[in-house]
C-alpha cells in the first residue's frame, strides 16, 4: 500500500484519502509486437465500443447507471474504451470531484464484471465546452487562455457540423498552443489528473490502459509526442504495467497519414481513429472502401511493431448504406486481425437528444436497448492460441453459402482459441460443421462462443460453415407403423433409419 500527494497549481490534493490509496494489481493483458496478450500467452482481440456519448456534457455520467455493460458481451463485445471528461473531475482548479472518479471506479468495476476490459479514454473534442460556440468538451473553462473570452456551453443542434466549426478556429488554436507550452499551468493540471486517475484505478484488473488523450491537436513531432512522454511517465508511476493507447493528430481521423514518432516507452498500441467524410457529413455511404486509410494506419503499427487499436470507428444509426459501411470496416479490422472500439454505446439516447451532444446520432442501441442498424454482429476472433494469420469472415451470397476462415500458428501450451460466432445472424442455421487441414484440431460451440483446441504446434486451419440440412427420415406409410409408433418416433425425433427398420420388423 502507498500513498501519493499531487499539486495543482501548488495546492497539495488528493483525490480522497480512500481513492488515493491503492494496491497496484497485474494487467491481464501486454502488448506484444502485433498483438495484445493474456497471462497464458495467447493473443487477445479486443472489439469494443465507446460508452458514452452523453458522458461529455453535465452531469457527465452517461456511463454511470447500473447494469448498462450487461448485454455487450452477446454482441461480441469484450472492451469498452470509457469516456473521463477533465471538466467533470476538476471543475474548478484544485478542486477535485471525489463523487465523478469514484463513480468512474464503479462503471469501471462494473464493466470487468461484465467480462468487459477497460480502456481509460481521457476525452475532449476541440478542446473544451467553452470553445467553437460552445461545441466542444473536455477542458474546465478555468483551463482555457486567461485573454479567450469563453463561449457559453451549447453542445445542442446548432452544434451538428462541430467539426467544420473547430477548423482554423483562433482561439482554439491558440488554446492548444498555451496547453502545449504549459504557458498558464494548464498542462501541468492535466499530468496530474492523469496520474491520480491512474493511481485511483491501479487496483481494478480490467483497466488494461489508457489513452492519454482523445484526438489532440498541435505539432505531432514537438508538441503531442513529448507530451506523451510526459503523460505515460505519470500513468507508469502508479501502473507500470499499463498498456498506453497512442492517438495521432485528430486531423488523420480523416484517413490521413500520421507523422507521429514511435515513443520511447513500451507495451503501447497505435490507436487512430477513422471516419469517412460522406458518413459523418451526409448520413450516406459513397461505397468508397477504406483500403487506403487502412494501410495507411497498418503501416504505422507495423513500424511500430505494436497493435492496432483503432479507437473510433462508426456510422449514424440511420445512415444509407450504413450496415454495409460498417461490414466493410469489420471486413477489414478481421482481415488483419485488428482489434478496435466503435462509436458509440450511449444507453440513453432519446429521439429528441440523440446522443445528448451536438445531436450526433451513433449510439448502437435505441431508446429501448435494441441494436440499431449501425451495428454488425460479425463474427471476430477473440483469443487465439499462438499466433493470428488470418481470419475471414465471407458473406457469400446465401446464408448457406458463408463461411468462416480461420489460420493461425497454434502453441499448444497457451490453451484454447475463442472465435465469436453469432451463428443464427450471420449463417441463420441451428448447426455449424468444422473442416480442419489437419485432424489434430477439434471445435466445438457453446453459444456464441466456437473453441478450437489443438495438442500439436504448427498452422493450423478452420473453415466453418452451415450443416446441411438434415436427411429426411420419414419412413413411407406403407411401413405399417402403429399410431403409438408413430407418436414414439415423433417423441425422439434423431432415430436412425436402421433402427427405424429393425422396429418394423418386430412389430
Amino acid at each position: 500500500m502507498f500513498m501519493r500527494a499531487f499539486n495543482f497549481f501548488g495546492v497539495a490534493a488528493c483525490a480522497a484519502a480512500i481513492l488515493c490509496t491503492q494496491t497496484a494489481s497485474a494487467n491481464p493483458l501486454h502488448s506484444d509486437g502485433r498483438f495484445f496478450r493474456d497471462d497464458s500467452g495467447r493473443a487477445v482481440i479486443l472489439r469494443g465500443v465507446n460508452v458514452a456519448g452523453n458522458s461529455k456534457v453535465p452531469p457527465f455520467t452517461g456511463a454511470f447507471e447500473p447494469g448498462i455493460f450487461a448485454p455487450l458481451g452477446q454482441w461480441g463485445i469484450n472492451v469498452v474504451r470509457l469516456l473521463f471528461t477533465w471538466e467533470a473531475y476538476e471543475p474548478e482548479p484544485g478542486q477535485v470531484n471525489n463523487d465523478y472518479l469514484a463513480q468512474y471506479k464503479k462503471a469501471a468495476l462494473d464493466a470487468w464484471g461484465s467480462g468487459l476490459h477497460v480502456i481509460v479514454d481521457f476525452h475532449q473534442d476541440a478542446y473544451s465546452r467553452y470553445l467553437i460556440e460552445g461545441c466542444g468538451d473536455g477542458a474546465p473553462k478555468w483551463a482555457l487562455p486567461p485573454d479567450i473570452a469563453p463561449a457559453t456551453p451549447d453542445n445542442g443542434p446548432a452544434c451538428k457540423n462541430w467539426g467544420i466549426k473547430m477548423q482554423n478556429n483562433a482561439d482554439m488554436l491558440m488554446s492548444w498552443s498555451a496547453f502545449h507550452g504549459d504557458t498558464y499551468g494548464a498542462k501541468t493540471a492535466y499530468l496530474n489528473m492523469v496520474e491520480a486517475v491512474s493511481t485511483t484505478l491501479a487496483d481494478v484488473d480490467g483497466v488494461i490502459g489508457f489513452d492519454i488523450m482523445n484526438e489532440p491537436w498541435g505539432d505531432e513531432a514537438t508538441e503531442i509526442g513529448p507530451f506523451y512522454e510526459e503523460a505515460a511517465a505519470r500513468i507508469r508511476k502508479a501502473q507500470p504495467d499499463a498498456i498506453v493507447f497512442v492517438s495521432p493528430h485528430a486531423l488523420t481521423s480523416s484517413g490521413k497519414q500520421s507523422t507521429l514518432v514511435k515513443p520511447s516507452f513500451d507495451n503501447i498500441a497505435y490507436s487512430p481513429h477513422f471516419y469517412d467524410a460522406s458518413v459523418v457529413l451526409f448520413g450516406s455511404w459513397s461505397g468508397v472502401l477504406p483500403d487506403a486509410p487502412f494501410a495507411n494506419m497498418e503501416q504505422i503499427a507495423a513500424d511500430w511493431n505494436v497493435p492496432l487499436f483503432l479507437g473510433e470507428y462508426g456510422a449514424p444509426g440511420e445512415s444509407e448504406n450504413g450496415h454495409e459501411y460498417m461490414n466493410a470496416i469489420l471486413e477489414r479490422l478481421n482481415a488483419g486481425v485488428y482489434s478496435g472500439a466503435q462509436w458509440v454505446y450511449t444507453p440513453s439516447w432519446t429521439e429528441e437528444k440523440k446522443d445528448g451532444w451536438n445531436t450526433e446520432d451513433f449510439s448502437i442501441v435505441n431508446d429501448e436497448g435494441a441494436l440499431r442498424p449501425n451495428f454488425v454482429e460479425r463474427p471476430a476472433p477473440q483469443k487465439v492460441s499462438g499466433t493470428p494469420i488470418t481470419f475471414i469472415a465471407d458473406m457469400g451470397e446465401a446464408p448457406a453459402n458463408r463461411k468462416i476462415v480461420f489460420e493461425w500458428e497454434n502453441e499448444p501450451q497457451a490453451g484454447i482459441s475463442e472465435l465469436y460466432i453469432p451463428r443464427e445472424i450471420f449463417f441463420e442455421t441451428q448447426e455449424l460443421t468444422f473442416e480442419a487441414n489437419v485432424n489434430d484440431v477439434v471445435c466445438q460451440f457453446t453459444t456464441p462462443i466456437v473453441t478450437c483446441t489443438s495438442s500439436n504446434p504448427g498452422k493450423k486451419k478452420v473453415t466453418i460453415v452451415a450443416a446441411p440440412p438434415p436427411a429426411n427420415n420419414e419412413l413411407p406409410k406403407s411401413c405399417g407403423l402403429t399410431g403409438f409408433e408413430a407418436v414414439l418416433l415423433s417423441l425422439a425425433g434423431m432415430l436412425r433409419l436402421a433402427r427405424l427398420a429393425s422396429i418394423r420388423k418386430t412389430g
